[in-house]
């Protein structure tokens, strides 16, 4: 029995694994992330926000500092639910879509907050984190321009 890996095969199975591990970094961190807004939640009343951008991953930052990463927020932003059960919005800047094959893509940072029934922001839950998390797993989109890919989030 053969037991010898070509160099191809070889290239391959280093390019999955550092696919792999950059993947378990990044799940690691997301986590760590939650616990840290779960310590917040019990022990600060200050208002958290989860941000994410082409250039950044998801974020966890205080509603403060939403502004440094979305200048318009909470004032010419749009904001929409993206869930049914969940008092959970997701807002962008309208300039910052791109609209492809009747498709509207946000190619700018986005916010996620959560709201009370006055409209009022309240701190996010690690459950909001999970929905979130799976939102844009099933909307995030790589667009192509030529050789570049950028990944940006599908709103239809």
């Amino acid at each position: 029995m053969n037991t010898t890996i070509d160099l191809k095969t070889a290239k391959t199975i280093e390019a999955m694994n550092q696919k792999i591990n950059h993947m378990d970094t990044a799940v690691t961190d997301f986590f760590n992330k939650m616990s840290d807004v779960l310590e917040r939640q019990l022990g600060d009343d200050e208002v958290y926000a989860a941000v994410i951008a082409p250039e950044i991953e998801l974020t966890i930052t205080p509603l403060a500092n939403v502004r440094s990463y979305l200048p318009c927020f909470d004032e010419a932003d749009s904001c929409y639910s993206i869930s049914d059960d969940v008092p959970l919005a997701l807002c962008y800047d309208p300039r910052q879509v791109i609209t492809l094959a009747g498709k509207r893509y946000l190619s700018g940072a986005v916010v996620f907050v959560r709201y009370d029934t006055n409209g009022s922001f309240v701190a996010l839950t690690t459950s909001d984190l999970y929905l979130i998390q799976c939102y844009l797993a099933e909307n995030s989109v790589p667009l192509m321009a030529g050789r570049e890919k950028m990944v940006c989030i599908c709103i239809d």
